[in-house]
């Protein structure tokens, strides 16, 4: 079958093109068809932004390509984009014509447009490489320079409370040092006046004395009491936000194996979409691909011993590939070796995902 067929007969879900009605129409009643229907139908939106992706990452490359920073017709492009049989059809996408594409492309300064006529025409001028690198490597030196001045700004805190402790505790010394060294007798006359003086005042005010003493205990027990309970509450507030900033985006990469935390089946990472915290996940069994998943409804899947793997999750050496070198079936934590750093560090078992 050379050249385009029809797009009527055409099925963007299985990526399937049939000869003529009839075959259309059986692959309509097909088991992989109406499977991958119900799968649409829970999510429509998510396979159609999916598909717009696609469809403009793939325009983008064929003017990069074909026709680098030149004028070109919107019509002539298109035309050239869809001769490939295997495209993304723009039917499937959120633009339902080629002007509408053709603003997006301009509004969000991806191409620049200029309408005639004769017909819209896009310049595609693409940044260099260069340039990319250069800026990559400012912003690499912008965060060196900010973690360089928070580990200044911590190294001089500690110094400073350590000066501070020092400087107490020399003053705690001085004033020991002053205090009047008092001979054995003149020691006795004085506890024996303070004893005394004790025990009159006692007697005088004995339960009145006790009453104040025992008011004033139950306030200090009751208001520390409170201010445990206020700086728990503290606490939890604080372990809460503390939880919610660890929630961090884990499906970052390709090539790691997951597992669906309904039904259990396995599948592997092919594509990423950070900003939506969406991926596509090829499964192991069926072979099919579930493109926008969310990760939540994902869990990565620790290998066995020896297996590699990469930490995506809750810890400092996130992104780290290494070796595992055992497991603790007590605490669930994995021992693993860095091949970048070569050093040996654990982690949760539910933080690492295996290696394809």
């Amino acid at each position: 079958m050379k050249g385009l067929q029809k797009l009527k007969f055409y099925c963007q879900l299985c990526e399937k093109q049939c000869r003529d009605q009839n075959g259309f129409k059986q692959h309509c009643s097909s088991e992989s068809h109406l499977r991958q229907v119900a799968v649409f139908g829970q999510n429509s939106g998510r396979f159609i932004r999916g598909y717009s992706e696609q469809f403009l990452s793939n325009f983008l490359d064929m003017m990069a390509v074909s026709h680098r920073n030149t004028r070109i017709k919107a019509t002539v492009a298109y035309n050239e984009y869809i001769a490939n049989k295997t495209h993304v059809h723009m039917n499937s996408t959120k633009w339902t014509t080629l002007t509408e594409f053709v603003k997006y492309l301009g509004r969000e300064k991806l191409c620049e447009i200029e309408e005639t006529p004769k017909g819209w025409f896009i310049t595609y001028k693409p940044r260099d490489k260069e340039e990319q690198l250069r800026d990559r490597m400012e912003m690499e030196k912008k965060q060196k320079e900010e973690n360089e001045e928070m580990r200044s700004a911590n190294l001089l805190a500690r110094q400073i409370a350590k000066q501070n402790k020092k400087a107490g505790e020399e003053k705690e010394e001085e004033k020991k040092a002053d205090a009047i060294d008092l001979d054995d007798g003149e020691r006795e006359k004085i506890n024996l006046h303070v004893s005394g003086g004790l025990n009159s005042a006692l007697e005088k005010n004995g339960e009145k004395k006790r009453k104040e003493m025992v008011d004033a205990n139950v306030g200090g027990m009751f208001s520390s009491s409170g201010s445990k309970k206020a700086k728990a509450g503290e606490v939890d507030e604080e372990g809460k936000a503390i939880k919610k900033r660890k929630k961090l985006k884990w499906m970052r990469r390709a090539n790691i194996v997951c597992r669906k935390t309904e039904t259990g089946e396995k599948g592997t990472v092919v594509r990423v979409n950070l900003d939506d915290r969406e991926a596509d996940v090829k499964l192991k069994e069926s072979g099919s691909v579930i493109k926008n998943v969310n990760e939540d409804e994902f869990e990565p899947v620790c290998p066995g011993v020896g297996g590699k793997c990469a930490v995506v999750r809750n810890h400092d050496f996130v992104g780290e590939e290494g070796k595992v070198l055992g497991v603790d079936a007590n605490t669930g934590e994995v021992t693993i070796e860095s091949f970048k750093r070569g050093i040996q560090f654990k982690a949760n078992s539910s933080d690492v995902a295996r290696l394809v």
